[in-house]
């Protein structure tokens, strides 16, 4: 089955709510911005917004994905564009386990694409393999469960942290409307099997913390509220039935 995300219509708020609309143009603002230097892969970029809003700031963006419907899409939003942007980004349709060479791009973009990996080791070797020294990687991916079918990996800070940290030295993490949102330079050699140091998982593990709290909170203010008209409906039901006996017996 297709997973045929969205995302440029979410971003010009053609498709769901106001909310997944906003949501979604902070987190891809928010990956705009955190790229470096010129040359870009934006990996599983869907139907290309990411891409295409990069290459209106001059950077030569190709964006790739497996979903040829997003590829079309994407590529007819291009059309659409300036003959300058058009000349800076480009959509193609296929895997990034196929890009032959390495040190290509100055960034790489994963956006909402590990989650899908029961193996995320694999895409990461491959990102690292395609960066130039110090390149950066930009991940965005769901905050905890997501329930989505073909979601394999539910990630936190800590073990999203742990997962890039062979290939990728962290840089920051941060949240975005329940997106995790992580920027990180490529190591010069791979560090395998080696855990992040102790400062660090401590920062991590302090971040979730934070997170949970508020989360807690949201869900717990959202049970009060829930309560409170629930108690307003059985009131209302009550008064309710209440005329219905009296003009029962009026009648």
């Amino acid at each position: 089955m297709a997973i045929h995300d969205r995302v440029s219509e979410r971003y010009y708020g053609l498709v769901n709510s106001v909310e997944s609309h906003e949501s979604t143009r902070a987190r891809v603002h928010w990956i705009c911005r955190s790229v470096t230097g010129q040359t870009v892969l934006d990996v599983g970029c869907s139907q290309g917004i990411t891409a295409i809003l990069l290459a209106r700031e001059g950077l030569r963006v190709t964006g790739i994905d497996l979903e040829e419907k997003s590829i079309q899409y994407a590529r007819q939003e291009l059309a659409k564009e300036s003959v300058s942007v058009r000349a800076k980004a480009q959509f193609k349709l296929m895997d990034i386990t196929d890009w032959k060479g390495k040190g290509s791009f100055d960034s790489i973009i994963l956006g909402e694409i590990l989650e899908h990996f029961a193996r995320p080791e694999t895409l990461l070797e491959h990102a690292h393999r395609l960066l130039v020294d110090d390149g950066t990687l930009v991940v965005t991916v769901p905050y905890g469960y997501h329930p989505f079918y073909d979601h394999k990996q539910t990630f936190y800070a800590g073990n999203l942290a742990v997962c890039l940290n062979p290939y990728f030295e962290i840089q920051k993490v941060e949240l975005q409307h329940k997106y995790l949102c992580c920027v990180a330079r490529k190591r010069s050699h791979l560090k395998r099997g080696g855990l992040p140091d102790a400062p660090s998982l401590m920062a991590w593990m302090q971040f979730d913390c934070r997170q949970f709290a508020l989360l807690e909170q949201q869900h717990q203010q959202a049970m009060e509220r829930r309560k409170k008209s629930l108690d307003q409906l059985s009131e209302q039901l009550k008064t309710l039935r209440k005329e219905k006996a009296e003009a029962s017996q009026g009648g």
